[in-house]
């Protein structure tokens, strides 16, 4: 949290550089943005909670932390404009999101492969026991579900990056709405 703070003690007074490095600030915000997502996952990860309860509060912590950090983002953005309509502020929002989903695509690659992999075989073994319980388990499935296994990483950081971009791209369509800044005495191409 102090270099989020620290960030925008650097930006707050600086509106005319960050208008011209748009795609330096979208960078930085996006990262500061999925190091929600990762440190939610680290402590899924780790601690493993218990019961549906912890879990949902978890996540609606993560929930509500993303977006309150991309409507603080996009305001902070909109903030260094006189008016900026709402395809600014979208696309301005879309393009953290962006890099936060390819931040935190590229960490699922390296939970699922580097940091956590025993809860990967944990899970695949568990499907396996459940299909030869129910009696669907036979030589080609296996052979499927081995060659799944071995990509698992692959597929868990491209399932994530589509999940994470369709995600952001309605958090910044619901999010620009409330940082655009319009005129009402002026152009009509302003609004």
């Amino acid at each position: 949290m102090f270099f989020i703070r620290q960030h925008f003690i650097n930006t707050k007074n600086n509106t005319g550089m960050e208008r011209n490095n748009k795609w330096s600030s979208a960078a930085m915000d996006g990262l500061y943005l999925s190091l929600v997502t990762i440190i939610y996952s680290l402590i899924v990860a780790v601690m493993q909670p218990q019961g549906f309860l912890v879990t949902t509060i978890l996540w609606i912590a993560k929930f509500g932390g993303c977006i309150y950090l991309l409507w603080l983002f996009m305001k902070k953005w909109s903030d260094g404009f006189e008016t900026i309509t709402y395809s600014e502020s979208y696309n301005y929002g879309f393009i953290i999101c962006l890099f936060s989903s390819i931040l935190c695509a590229c960490y699922s690659y390296v939970q699922v492969e580097w940091l956590f992999p025993e809860h990967t075989t944990e899970a695949i073994n568990l499907t396996k026991e459940t299909m030869i319980q129910q009696g669907t388990l036979n030589s080609s499935t296996e052979n499927m579900i081995d060659k799944l296994s071995s990509n698992i990483g692959r597929i868990s950081m491209f399932a994530s990056l589509v999940y994470y971009v369709i995600f952001g791209s309605i958090a910044a369509a619901i999010t620009a709405n409330f940082t655009k800044k319009t005129n009402p005495f002026g152009e009509s191409d302003n609004q």
